[in-house]
């Protein structure tokens, strides 16, 4: 599982593009300072992961799926906090490693007996509405076909 370096870039792109948790919220348990503004205690500060996962200063093309992204040297360039599909620090995903290795072994027995092709009810580009959690608008329309 650990020598699926492709496999753990797509994963990767596809959480960027597609975070399970589009924001979230953090409240100021002191006064601090971030980038320079002031940041009273119980101040609650919202990250707006959607909107960092599509920053064109930190993702060019950021519309376009490139698993590229996520290879060792393109991560050591960027900012361990612009990339957030699960939060970061003390208050991220307990379960993070579990979630990735379980999507991992899921893609694997899956794509082993099946292919995935679009059919006329497919929606490109995908409509998504963000609640709680970022999910598609109208539902996913694919045709699963064995091998």
């Amino acid at each position: 599982m650990h020598d699926l370096l492709y496999l753990d870039m797509v994963i990767a792109e596809t959480l960027r593009m597609y975070p399970p948790a589009f924001r979230f919220t953090r409240e100021a348990s002191k006064d601090c300072v971030i980038l320079r503004q002031h940041v009273p205690a119980g101040f609650v500060v919202e990250i707006a992961v959607g909107h960092l996962h599509y920053n064109q200063k930190i993702w060019p093309e950021p519309e376009k799926f490139i698993p590229e992204r996520f290879t060792a040297e393109a991560k050591r360039q960027r900012h361990p906090f612009s990339y957030l599909p699960f939060g970061a620090g003390p208050r991220g995903c307990i379960g993070v490693k579990l979630a990735l290795m379980e999507i991992k072994i899921t893609l694997l027995r899956i794509l082993q007996k099946f292919r995935f092709q679009t059919c006329p009810k497919t929606q490109i580009p995908l409509q998504l509405k963000s609640q709680a959690t970022l999910g598609p608008k109208n539902g996913v329309y694919i045709k699963i076909v064995s091998r």
